[in-house]
């Protein structure tokens, strides 16, 4: 994420950005060492000037949004509880990944969202 920062802002599209982190395997099946985690900048193509980055297209689904605090512990915290946190507010999850999503203006307030694909 440091050095993927450092370039968005080396490309000048870091102000008002959008940067969402992608779990793309579950820890609980995977090894940590061999978990996969995608870090994307969401972007007009417009904007985009290398055209040697690689581009993704998320599908559209309903997710639940879920602010926290921005810190390691915190997003720790909300995984470890996210299974409760899903039957205290009877969510239909779908089998999509769970996205974090750092809007600036919120990350500069201490704050970031979990988005959790849903029905």
């Amino acid at each position: 994420m440091r050095s993927f920062k450092q370039w968005v802002k080396a490309e000048k599209l870091f102000k008002g950005s959008i940067i969402l982190g992608i779990a793309l395997d579950n820890p609980r099946n995977v090894p940590n060492a061999n978990c996969r985690y995608d870090v994307c900048l969401i972007i007009n193509k417009e904007n985009l000037k290398n055209n040697c980055i690689n581009q993704r297209t998320l599908t559209a689904v309903k997710y639940a949004v879920f602010k926290i605090p921005h810190t390691e512990i915190a997003i720790n915290e909300f995984y470890q509880k996210m299974k409760q946190i899903i039957c205290e507010k009877q969510l239909k999850v779908l089998n999509k990944p769970i996205i974090e999503r750092y809007k600036q203006e919120l990350v500069s307030l201490g704050y970031c969202e979990i988005l959790i694909p849903i029905e």
